[in-house]
């Protein structure tokens, strides 16, 4: 059995095992925080994709090694699909304490920020054909998007905000535990994710480079 595999196995065991104990143990003592139990594990896992993006980006800067480049943009477009997890869960979270999907609340508005910065990122790459000046400008840009994710955890303290402030935020024990397990089933799927789509993308880059050396023979 492949590391990945076992990756998953213990990511699902841990998602169910969760799941089971936000529904038994907290929703029937308020609904709306059973929403945080998907929010902030996606908001983890997007905040964890860019980072080693960042990582990745710097680290290609530095040595041109291709392989940076590639696992980069492979944590970008997965923090994307976590992003609009957290956004979604976060605004149906909202509505139940608030009563509004979106409000415009400097952490909803700033998330959102954050999220069209790094789909610029996939754009920007898309729109160039050179791969390594692709990966530079990606490099940099992606490096530049992430000075926004500082500002989306000080927004909360920047401006007038209904989102609470992590210090202000106490949980009983039974909330504590479970929301922990669910942090690490989704930080294990995000590794899974990230294991596989790398494997995806350099399998379909050799087969690739293979066409072109089989086309440049034929020519």
């Amino acid at each position: 059995m492949a590391r990945r595999d076992v990756i998953l196995i213990i990511a699902v065991l841990l998602s169910v095992g969760g799941s089971y104990m936000a529904y038994v143990s907290v929703h029937p003592m308020r609904g709306d925080v059973y929403f945080a139990y998907t929010h902030i594990p996606a908001a983890l896992a997007c905040y964890l994709a860019f980072s080693i993006s960042l990582v990745a980006s710097i680290r290609y800067l530095k040595k041109r090694v291709r392989v940076y480049d590639m696992v980069a943009e492979v944590s970008v477009i997965l923090g994307l699909g976590y992003g609009v997890v957290a956004l979604i869960s976060g605004a149906i979270w909202a509505n139940e304490a608030w009563g509004l999907y979106w409000n415009w609340d400097p952490k909803q508005t700033t998330t959102l920020i954050l999220w069209i910065a790094y789909a610029g990122y996939i754009a920007v790459k898309n729109s160039i054909s050179e791969v390594d000046k692709r990966a530079v400008i990606g490099a940099v840009y992606n490096i530049l998007a992430f000075s926004l994710i500082p500002l989306t955890f000080l927004s909360v303290m920047l401006w007038q905000s209904l989102h609470p402030r992590a210090q202000e935020v106490t949980m009983s024990m039974p909330v504590a535990i479970t929301l922990v397990v669910n942090l690490i089933a989704a930080s294990l799927f995000f590794v899974y994710l990230l294991i596989t789509a790398y494997s995806l993308w350099v399998l379909e880059d050799r087969v690739n480079e293979l066409l072109y050396m089989s086309k440049r023979q034929e020519g």
